[in-house]
């Protein structure tokens, strides 16, 4: 019943408001004088504007939507532009303009509402700023437009779905510094290409190369050849890097995912083949590739991943290991390290190399901490502690070890 009112309303307003304009007519026509013809025609024009835009087909306008980044990062602010277009020139005096905003990204920006006038213009447009975008997958759904007349009796309102996906990136750092490439160089990306060597077949010998191992020397082609020759070898491309996230729920989960963002980028860049696989192991891992478009795969991995109580790297070598390479050199990502998990990992290793980055909020470490470092290191794996924000220091950590 309430609704049949609701929709009766409107056409009661009309037939009211064109029976005081026949009314203001007639009584100006029978009372004569010049008060009754100016109460007339100072409330014609009201009145058929009025009318007019209760028959006013604002829901036959043509709506676009567009944005200037198609990849945002986190943090980041991106620009939404609306433009309306109409095939007249009726006057409208202002035009309320309102994007729906869904999931997390309306939560945190809540619903955009901007007043334009348009008058008798056919096209306009107006720009929304999102400002510190979440990461995630976030959706746009509508654009709403309401209108009114000038004495408050009609609203018109018009619903315009544009859906719309935006997948936000996690933000990363640019690990770029003198540090990292040592790190590339000397540490444990170093590590790994000596990996690759040392389980390789040697295809053939050539002349030194500042970097190369003592253990690579030919020494009996040095001595005939007078000058220092090394072994050359046939690389095998299985071995490379695999990072594994950590998805157990944590204070410093975003934290990890921005780090794991940071190190995909920076040794995809470096040239190095990378894979990448949540504890959680919701997805088919992603194998080991390089590029590009290997980076917007891993990307958009974190940028969708989520915190879950369940998926813990125990769980994860407890259950899942077999489907991991057993030859690549593993990068693991988490905020909680004891000497159960180090054992499970330990369990796991083969001859490959592991490096363990564990992201805590607290500056000294635990008792417990301090014990499961130990025995990483006696397992021959490198464990580095790290402060969010601090990244570079724990990349140091690592490669002094």
């Amino acid at each position: 019943m309430k609704s049949l009112v609701e929709k009766i309303r409107p056409y009661a307003k009309v037939i009211v408001l064109i029976s005081l304009v026949v009314f203001a007519f007639g009584f100006a026509m029978f009372q004569g004088g010049f008060l009754s013809w100016f109460l007339f025609y100072t409330f014609l024009p009201f009145a058929l504007y009025s009318i007019g835009l209760f028959f006013y087909p604002i829901h036959k306008f043509t709506v676009t939507r567009s944005l200037d980044k198609t990849e945002p990062r986190a943090g980041e602010t991106i620009e939404a532009r609306v433009e309306i277009t109409r095939k007249d020139r009726f006057p409208l005096l202002f035009l309320l303009v309102e994007e729906e905003l869904t999931g997390r990204l309306g939560k945190n920006t809540s619903m955009k509402k901007a007043f334009i006038f348009p008058w008798f213009r056919k096209s306009f447009s107006i720009t929304f700023l999102l400002h510190k975008l979440p990461r995630g997958e976030h959706g746009l759904s509508a654009i709403r437009l309401k209108t009114g007349d000038m004495i408050g009796l009609f609203e018109k309102e018009a619903n315009y779905d544009l859906p719309k996906k935006i997948l936000v990136w996690p933000a990363y750092y640019d690990l770029s510094f003198k540090q990292l490439e040592n790190f590339f160089d000397q540490g444990e990306a170093g590590s790994v290409k000596k990996m690759q060597r040392e389980h390789s077949i040697v295809s053939g010998v050539r002349e030194y190369q500042p970097g190369d191992q003592m253990s690579w020397i030919n020494w009996k082609a040095t001595a005939n050849k007078n000058a220092i020759m090394t072994k050359e070898f046939e690389e095998q491309k299985s071995h490379d890097l695999y990072i594994i996230l950590d998805e157990d729920s944590s204070d410093t989960f975003e934290d990890l995912v921005m780090f794991s963002a940071s190190l995909a980028h920076a040794l995809l860049k470096k040239g190095i083949l990378v894979g990448y696989t949540g504890s959680t192991m919701d997805e088919v891992p992603l194998p080991i590739r390089g590029g590009d478009g290997q980076r917007r795969n891993i990307f958009s991995r974190l940028a969708k991943t989520e915190a879950d109580g369940q998926g813990s790297l125990s769980s994860l070598f407890g259950s899942h290991h077999p489907v991991l390479s057993q030859h690549a050199a593993l990068i693991l990502l988490t905020s909680h390290l004891n000497r159960r998990i180090v054992e499970q990992i330990s369990a796991y290793k083969t001859n490959q190399s592991i490096t363990i980055f564990c992201i805590k909020k607290e500056e000294k470490l635990t008792a417990e901490e301090l014990a499961a470092k130990q025995s990483a290191y006696t397992r021959g794996m490198k464990v580095s502690y790290l402060e969010p924000g601090r990244f570079e220091s724990g990349l140091v950590e690592v490669m002094t070890q």
